[in-house]
């Protein structure tokens, strides 16, 4: 995924993240369901359905998923996988990057704010990670290296 996707993808999901911090109604909790699965498309290409559980397929002997609820998609383009996946709970970005780094990815780019969350994206010789953090979610959008 390109670096101009992938920061357009993490804005995105930052902006879903923060939806609950300014409102706990129905109609803003819909809103960002949609606004999820419309991030998840842009972060595939294409249409995908978050369904409960670990996506099949995600390679979680190599990308660490912290614990918590999980969602997620899988949809493979061009010979290409892209993973999303939906980590909901007492979670961190904090313990999504320590778990990443400890499983060897490298911080490529971090950006944070106190008010709304982290959004940051890391590599290793096998896949590409971006990481969107809020105070109750974790999103992870996982592509294969070409």
């Amino acid at each position: 995924m390109s670096l101009r996707r992938r920061v357009r993808v993490s804005l995105i999901a930052l902006a879903v993240l923060a939806l609950p911090a300014l409102t706990g109604c129905s109609f803003v909790e819909q809103t960002m369901n949609q606004t999820v699965q419309d991030a998840v498309r842009e972060a595939t290409g294409g249409d995908v359905e978050l369904s409960e559980g670990v996506p099949e397929g995600f390679p979680t002997d190599a990308v660490p998923l912290i614990d918590g609820s999980v969602r997620g998609a899988t949809q493979t383009k061009d010979e290409t996988t892209h993973w999303v996946v939906l980590v909901s709970g007492d979670v961190s970005a904090d313990e999504a990057e320590q778990a990443l780094t400890d499983a060897g990815f490298a911080v490529d780019d971090e950006v944070s704010t106190a008010d709304l969350g982290s959004v940051m994206t890391l590599s290793s010789d096998e896949y590409d990670v971006t990481v969107v953090g809020a105070s109750d979610s974790v999103l992870y959008t996982v592509t294969t290296r070409s």
